[in-house]
């Protein structure tokens, strides 16, 4: 084979290779092809087995876990609250706002039960399918339903309980809220309930505290035997109260009446400092006055050194001016001797022109040239020397006339002196020592030449005036004819700036203090200060009693503070109890008071049943639905299993019989028990047709105990709680926003004549805090009237971050402390 002689088999192998990329690349396609058929296939298996599971389930199996998560989810919390409830409902001390944070927790929950039911419930089928989807309708309910459930249920209390009550049932209300409150103090005792106060409560006595209220509220003729009794029990129950914590109240006086004595030992002290200085004028003064006698000394060396400056700046000119100056007089003296008529004028001018050149070349003021001639005196023998001599040589002409002159009342020719020029360096330097004085006075700050001795310019009076300034400028107030030799008005004046000082520096750390207090208080003065009593006030709240004093013993304690307490407590509770029903109407004084022990008597029974019941149905319902899940998953797989139509009215049965009648199968509590004092209550609601809130509330009290400690270490473990408070400000604040709620500034002012307006007084822990309400325009003041309702606080301070906290004004609650 050669190269032009290819072997049939090149030949060949050349023309077939074309047709084999071509057969690999087709292959690739095919196989493209396929496995595209393949993801449509799965991909409609997929599409058909869901909708196989759909048809079968009515829902699929993703959805069903995620609502069983969420379920689970959905417990924790609603244990937690439910337990919370408990523990307000059923506390010894929990106040109004314990309640309310409790109440929005509830509402929040109960808002996300029912998102999580109704999604669970209505979403199935074609709705669910894709999960984008289901996501999209799941979020369209939620924005939908919480909203709803969590303002409704607010609204349908108000609306169908709270607003709807009549003013019987708020004056019967806040009684059983005060029997409640004196069971709890032991002040009353009912035959066969066994209640210790002094023990930590447990779960049955909490829900018992919580459901009292209400059996006694439900229990008419109970209410209408005690109102009899009423004074008895609130003096008793007031009294008992107070003493129960009259150590723990002398405790915190004996601690604080200790910071006290303390602060007045710093205020002593502040006094001391401010006395020290008063003292101290004697040596401020000296101290002053010799500033004053340094600034005279320094201005008296600055003036000797500017007289000398000045003396040889002239006695410099005077060495260059001397000598030009004699030149003018020996030129101009041959002009007069030489010149006469016009050409003697046009010399005299142009020995001027060139005067008047050469003087200002010096910086010098104008000096005429005849002030530069000497005075030269005359003598007698001269004149007359003179006059004969001229005499002789006029032929006795001269004399004549000088004869003539002297009868006409001349001077006979007669001169003292004549005025002649000099080559003398000293006399130039003399005139223009004089000429340029003014130059001296400017530079010199108004002081003139010739000043020889210290004293001399002490003595002088812009000396005085130099001073005084000085003087005003560091805060000493002198009159304006003040002179150096004047020592006593000096002191006087030192006295004067030094008490100013101390003062604003007194003044200045009492502002700081938010005080106003003069110094030199006694102790006894001292605690009866207005800032002082402010700050007792304070720390003694609702027991303050105006002066209250930080020096006396427990026995003076209890007959000043606790017994006029006792009383005022006592009359206040006797005042609304004995009030007219009128008045717990609406816009009656108590209409705030009386709304708000229903609401504390009602709504705390309701709200644990119906949380209780969620709880428990969904702690039942979760195995179901484990089982369908199980079910679902099957179908899944191709497992057939055939449906029974019984099993889900079974399983509700089931679950309401688990749920209302197996608790209170299963026996009771003390509480409970048939022929306890608790069990005429309800035989009581009984008799007068209240079977069914008679059987609500028996099985809350054996059934709750139960659950209770369970929400209890649930937030124990899980701070269900305190995170919700920590996110719980913006949902206050929007629930207020939306609807302001009972007593609120806006209820209230739709009857301003009617509307009983109550003093708003906010403190806080940092004395020059400012406070500001939100919600309406009027600016803070404290005791500021108001209608009874929720106003949003907002305090500040320096150096402290604000604080935002809303605080529901009511007749016995007035004052607020909120602390940064």
């Amino acid at each position: 084979m050669t190269e032009n002689n290819k072997s049939p088999f090149a030949t060949n192998l050349l023309n077939t290779a074309p047709t084999q990329k071509r057969m690999e690349s087709a292959e690739k396609e095919l196989k493209k092809v396929q496995r595209n058929q393949q993801a449509k296939t799965a991909k409609a298996e997929k599409k058909q087995a869901l909708e196989s599971q759909i048809d079968k389930t009515g829902k699929p199996f993703w959805w069903m876990l995620l609502m069983f998560i969420c379920s689970v989810a959905y417990l924790f919390p609603e244990a937690v609250f439910n337990a919370a409830l408990t523990d307000v409902a059923g506390g010894r001390n929990s106040s109004a706002e314990d309640l309310r944070a409790v109440e929005l927790f509830g509402r929040t929950i109960s808002g996300i039960g029912v998102t999580l039911l109704l999604a669970d419930l209505l979403l199935k089928g074609k709705q669910v399918a894709k999960a984008t989807r289901a996501l999209g309708y799941f979020s369209l309910i939620a924005v939908i339903v919480w909203p709803t459930v969590f303002f409704g249920q607010k609204w349908l209390v108000d609306h169908f309980i709270i607003d709807a009550s009549t003013p019987e049932e708020r004056q019967q209300a806040y009684l059983s809220q005060v029997l409640r409150s004196a069971l709890i103090e032991n002040s009353i005792a009912f035959e066969g309930i066994d209640y210790d106060p002094d023990k930590e409560h447990s779960a049955v006595e909490k829900t018992f505290l919580s459901v009292f209220g209400g059996l006694v509220y439900a229990d008419d003729k109970l209410v209408d035997d005690l109102k009899q009794k009423k004074r008895l029990i609130m003096e008793k129950f007031v009294r008992d109260r107070a003493m129960s914590q009259f150590d723990q109240h002398y405790a915190n006086y004996d601690d604080f009446r200790q910071t006290l004595r303390d602060k007045y030992t710093e205020y002593a002290d502040g006094s001391n400092q401010y006395n020290q200085a008063l003292t101290s004028v004697k040596t401020r003064s000296d101290r002053y006055w010799l500033d004053t006698q340094n600034q005279v000394k320094q201005g008296w060396e600055k003036y000797q050194q500017g007289t000398k400056a000045y003396e040889a700046r002239v006695e410099s000119r005077a060495q260059k001016i001397a000598p030009k100056i004699y030149d003018y007089f020996e030129r101009r003296n041959k002009c007069a001797e030489k010149k006469k008529g016009s050409s003697k004028n046009s010399c005299f001018e142009r020995l001027q022109k060139g005067y008047d050149k050469e003087i200002a070349k010096y910086s010098i003021p104008y000096i005429p040239p005849d002030d530069w001639l000497v005075r030269e005196e005359i003598s007698t023998s001269e004149n007359v020397g003179n006059s004969i001599l001229s005499g002789i040589m006029t032929f006795g002409l001269f004399t004549a006339m000088q004869a003539a002159d002297v009868v006409t009342g001349g001077d006979a020719g007669f001169k003292d002196h004549r005025m002649v020029y000099t080559n003398d360096v000293n006399h130039y330097k003399n005139v223009l020592m004089v000429k340029m004085a003014p130059d001296f006075v400017k530079e010199s700050g108004g002081y003139p030449l010739g000043i020889n001795s210290i004293h001399q310019f002490r003595v002088h009076e812009l000396t005085s005036i130099k001073v005084n300034k000085k003087l005003k400028q560091k805060g000493l107030t002198l009159s304006p004819s003040w002179s150096l030799s004047d020592r006593n008005s000096f002191d006087i004046a030192v006295a004067k700036k030094v008490r100013q000082q101390a003062d604003a520096e007194w003044r200045s750390a009492m502002k700081a203090k938010n005080s106003d207090m003069p110094p030199n208080l006694s102790w006894q003065t001292f605690q009866q200060q207005g800032v002082i009593q402010q700050r007792i006030q304070r720390e003694m709240k609702e027991l303050y009693v105006n002066p209250t004093l930080a020096d006396w013993n427990n026995r003076e304690f209890k007959q000043k503070i606790i017994e006029p307490n006792i009383q005022r407590k006592t009359t206040e509770y006797l005042k609304v109890l004995e009030a007219q029903q009128v008045e717990f109407a609406n816009g009656g004084a108590f209409e705030s008071t009386g709304k708000s022990a229903l609401r504390s008597t009602i709504i705390p029974p309701i709200s644990m049943s119906i949380s209780l019941v969620l709880v428990l149905l969904t702690v039942l319902k979760l195995p179901i639905k484990a089982v369908e899940l199980v079910q679902a998953k099957r179908t899944t797989t191709g497992v057939k299993t055939k449906p029974n139509h019984f099993i889900k009215p079974a399983i509700s049965s089931l679950l309401l019989a688990s749920i209302f009648i197996v608790p209170l199968s299963l026996g009771g509590n003390q509480y409970t028990m048939k022929g306890s004092a608790v069990h005429y209550f309800f035989e009581q609601m009984e008799k007068n047709d209240s079977a069914t809130i008679s059987f609500t509330l028996k099985w809350l009290l054996v059934t709750l105990p139960m659950v209770q400690p369970i929400g209890s270490s649930i937030d124990q473990y899980l701070f269900i709680t305190k995170g919700f408070n920590a996110i719980s400000e913006p949902i206050n604040r929007f629930d207020l926003a939306i609807m302001p709620g009972h007593g609120s500034t806006k209820a209230a002012t739709d009857t301003p004549k009617k509307a009983t307006l109550l003093p708003l007084t906010i403190k806080s822990n940092i004395p020059n805090a400012k406070v500001a309400v939100m919600n309406i325009k009027p600016k803070y003041q404290a005791g500021m009237m108001l209608p009874a309702g929720s106003y949003d606080i907002k305090i500040t301070a320096p150096e402290h971050a604000a604080i935002r906290k809303w605080v529901y004004l009511k007749a016995d609650e007035t004052d607020f402390i909120i602390d940064l």
